[in-house]
């Protein structure tokens, strides 16, 4: 009898068991699930047990199978489903207990049909939350899928309060460490890469033995959804969706990564008709070895039992259903060129709405992907150019030598055949530059927009002025109050806007405040105490707080009144010229010509329309791209003054990552060092060096991250006293108590 366990997929196998429920505790990760054995005979449906008993004492069930391997890991029971509800039956017989101590039999009942729960396809809709999990500085809110190696779930980054895709790699791997420091180092390579076609790893981290990295969420839909829902696509539509994954695999090629798992899957496309690549790197693992109490027989390789599209089986292999035939034999030995039949693969699938090969199990269908000839796709869908046919065809042929040899060219073809021509500059069409005009006029010319400019420079050029005449009448007091108004209102509208917008430098504030240690945030709340202290002591304190419930009354109506009204007049020139570009990507547009187009034909004041539509990182790409060309016109920046601002934030966060990052490197190279035989010293000093050595060489052109670099043992740094006792001194802790209490000595003898 054949287990599942729902928390770390472990296979666990009992000997016969009577009829009933159990609830054993499972070896591998020591945590206790519910188990229902059915009766001969019985067809109950599969579904989750949601018993009362089973919620209060906090534990999961699993599917139980009196199944053979093959059909077990088949996929008789589905992804995710974990229980079979069976009426209660007898008691366990003594028997039992004495061979599985830790299996004890709970009290069963027959469920009534009130009290079932819905059936498995509506277990993981929109409204499913998953268990919580412990993923420190993320918030989960539903589970988007499983894969082989975890869950994906929509979570919120609270840092930045942006909505990620943040995987969750299960147990089964989680405990491996040979695994883990694969998979760790290329998920680091994959994050390194930064492409408009690629999606982007923000972050990739441990947290009390959960191992979890976080993407980019892209809300829309993956081509294989639009295949589902059209059946097929138009052949210039469906060139352009693989364009621009071509785009985003041949800047991924350049760098040394390779995909292994291109699929229509893999391609996500957002609102805007931008084709992301996902899982970009993070596929490329070691093969799965399984251990001879798991497959028995013939089953060894699992290849006979694995269904074409099971996820589970990319981990070594890919998707039996996209997979070139080089892949099919030796999944470690492949090179781009896999990712060119992939993506042929893919082309194909979106013109016919059919697969390449059909089969019932991987190695059936590994074997026609191998040895069958292709059906060329206007045999299938007579409207497919026999030109774009060819071009299929040549990308799906059988020997590697015969397709196109790098995802450069295969851009070059595609880009040819929609009659994308490329030369110095990108030569827009009038009707479009026209179009794109009007959108920035009219996004400039907001006249909620310009009051808004003109109050605001009013406001502060009057507080100005009116501090100065205080002064000059000696009403000191006053002055205190305007600066207070000045700068109370200022960190109100800036608080109110960016929880509203939630603006590139309240994102930035906000995740530099979240690094801050305990210490740090101690310095600033003394901080502020001591502020409010000097104000006491002056007598400012109540003129402060009456000026600053002002400022804070002035802030909302500057956000909710002329804010929100400038963002109505402005929003349809902004979903404009987004459907605007959305056409231009889908003939083939590469997005950085795109954008550098929207940049050029925008007007003066280029950067506030252009940071509505692509945001702040972008425009300052765009900005030294437009600098390096010469650009034509005097043009002017948009909020400069957050420039120096966000590059010190930048600097400092920068530094954090290469410490998180080094730290999380060093932890799973030395574990698989140790996994590997090494003594704990030599794991130590090896994984200090390899970690040293991958964060040293991240950014480079052409790198190679997939293997840890060579590393001489180094011995362990010698200890430096005069250093220490040197840092103790003028450490920032240090060095802050020692101002608060000069300024403390300073207030104090102001007052005396």
């Amino acid at each position: 009898m054949a287990v599942v366990c729902p928390y770390c997929d472990q296979r666990l196998t009992f000997p016969a068991a009577p009829p009933g429920r159990y609830r054993p505790d499972c070896p591998n990760c020591h945590r206790p699930f519910s188990m229902t054995v059915p009766a001969a005979g019985t067809a109950w449906p599969v579904r989750a047990d949601t018993s009362p008993e089973l919620a209060a004492s906090g534990s999961r069930s699993a599917a139980v199978h009196d199944t053979p391997r093959a059909q077990w890991f088949g996929g008789a029971v589905p992804s995710g489903i974990t229980s079979v509800a069976l009426p209660a039956l007898a008691p366990a017989p003594s028997g039992f207990a004495r061979t599985n101590p830790d299996v004890r039999r709970n009290d069963a009942r027959p469920p009534a049909a009130a009290d079932r729960p819905p059936p498995p396809e509506a277990l993981f809709g929109d409204d499913f939350r998953p268990p919580p999990a412990d993923v420190r500085g993320y918030v989960i809110e539903r589970e988007l899928g499983r894969g082989g190696m975890g869950s994906v779930y929509l979570a919120r980054q609270l840092s930045l309060d942006r909505p990620v895709a943040l995987k969750v790699m299960s147990q089964r791997w989680a405990t491996d460490p040979v695994f883990v420091a694969r998979f760790t180092r290329e998920a680091y390579a994959a994050a390194l890469l930064c492409h408009p076609n690629i999606v982007a790893i923000y972050d990739i981290g441990e947290t009390d033995g959960t191992r979890f990295f976080s993407m980019e969420y892209v809300p829309g839909q993956s081509l294989a959804d639009v295949v589902k829902r059209q059946g097929k696509v138009d052949p210039e539509a469906a060139v352009g969706y693989v364009l621009q994954a071509a785009r985003g695999l041949k800047h991924a090629h350049d760098r040394g990564m390779i995909h292994r798992d291109v699929k229509p899957d893999n391609l996500l496309v957002d609102k805007h008709g931008l084709v992301k690549v996902a899982d970009l790197g993070l596929v490329k693992t070691p093969v799965t070895t399984w251990t001879d109490d798991q497959l028995d027989g013939e089953q060894r390789s699992g290849l006979n039992t694995i269904p074409p599209d099971m996820t589970g089986a990319r981990i070594a292999l890919g998707t039996p259903a996209y997979m070139s035939p080089e892949q099919c034999r030796d999944a470690a030995a492949v090179d781009h060129r896999a990712d060119v039949y992939s993506l042929g693969c893919t082309l194909y699938v979106l013109v016919t709405g059919r697969p390449p090969f059909d089969g019932n199990t991987a190695v059936e269908l590994m074997t026609k992907h191998a040895y069958e000839s292709l059906v060329p796709p206007e045999h299938i869908v007579s409207r497919v150019p026999k030109e774009l046919s060819a071009v299929i065809q040549k990308m799906m042929a059988k020997d590697a030598a015969d397709r196109y040899q790098d995802m450069g060219e295969v851009v070059r073809v595609l880009e040819a055949w929609l009659g994308v021509w490329h030369t110095a500059v990108y030569t827009p069409h009038e009707n479009q530059i026209g179009k794109l005009e009007g959108f920035a006029k009219k996004f400039a010319a907001s006249p909620t927009a310009a009051l808004r400019g003109r109050v605001v420079h009013g406001y502060f050029s009057s507080l100005l002025l009116a501090a100065v005449l205080l002064a000059f009448f000696g009403k000191l007091t006053w002055v205190a109050g305007v600066a207070g108004l000045a700068v109370q209102s200022t960190a109100a509208y800036f608080v109110l806007d960016g929880a509203a917008r939630k603006g590139h430098l309240f994102r930035r504030v906000k995740q530099f405040a979240w690094g801050l240690s305990w210490g740090d945030w101690a310095v600033a709340a003394a901080g502020l105490a001591l502020g409010a202290i000097l104000l006491g002591m002056l007598k400012l304190f109540w003129v402060w707080c009456g000026f600053g419930l002002i400022g804070v009354g002035l802030a909302f109506a500057l956000r909710y009144g002329l804010d929100r009204t400038a963002d109505e007049e402005r929003g349809p020139c902004v979903s404009g010229a987004g459907k605007l570009l959305a056409r231009l990507r889908a003939q083939g547009l590469d997005e950085e010509e795109l954008r550098l187009f929207v940049a050029k034909f925008s007007g003066r004041r280029w950067e506030e329309f252009f940071e509505a539509l692509f945001g702040f990182d972008a425009k300052m790409a765009a900005r030294m791209v437009m600098q390096r060309g010469g650009a034509a016109g005097e043009r002017d920046r948009h909020a400069a003054w957050r420039e120096p601002i966000l590059a010190a934030m930048d600097r400092i966060e920068a530094g954090r990552k290469r410490d998180r990052e080094r730290k999380l490197l060093k932890a799973v190279e030395q574990a698989n060092l140790l996994a590997a035989g090494a003594s704990f010293h030599t794991a130590r000093r090896q994984a200090e060096a390899t970690a040293e050595e991958l964060v040293r060489t991240a950014g480079r052109p052409g790198r190679r991250v997939a293997a840890a670099p060579p590393a001489a043992p180094v011995g362990p740094a010698p200890f430096d006293p005069l250093g220490c006792a040197f840092w103790l001194v003028v450490c920032p802790f240090v060095r802050a108590v020692l101002a608060f209490a000069l300024l403390g000595g300073c207030c104090l003898c102001a007052h005396q």
